[in-house]
C-alpha cells in the first residue's frame, strides 16, 4: 500500500470551520480480493488506484449548538463512485 494525501484546514472559532482531505491509495495484493481477511487489509479499498476524500463543514449555530455537516466519498478504478453524507446536531452543556 502507498498512500498519498493532503489536507486542508481552515477555521474561525468565533464562526466555525471547513476541513478537507484527499488521499490516493496505491493496492498491489495477491490473493482473493473478495475474502474478509483481504477487506480488512485493504480497508475496503480495491487493488490499483483508490481515491478517498472528505469534507467536514462546522458551524458555531448558538453558544451552545454546533452544526457538522459531513461528505465523504470514495473511487476505486473498477468500480462505481461511493458517496457519503451525515448531518448533526450536538449541544454543548
Amino acid at each position: 500500500v502507498h498512500n498519498l494525501g493532503m489536507a486542508y484546514q481552515f477555521a474561525k472559532p468565533e464562526k466555525g470551520s471547513l476541513i478537507a482531505e484527499l488521499n490516493l491509495y496505491q493496492n498491489s495484493f495477491r490473493g482473493d480480493e473478495n475474502s474478509p481477511i483481504a477487506y480488512q487489509m485493504l480497508e475496503g479499498l480495491k487493488n490499483g488506484n483508490n481515491y478517498v476524500w472528505n469534507l467536514v463543514l462546522q458551524k458555531k449555530l448558538t453558544k451552545t449548538l454546533d452544526l457538522n455537516l459531513l461528505y465523504a466519498g470514495r473511487k476505486s478504478e473498477n468500480s462505481n463512485t461511493i458517496h457519503t453524507g451525515n448531518v448533526q446536531i450536538r449541544a454543548n452543556f
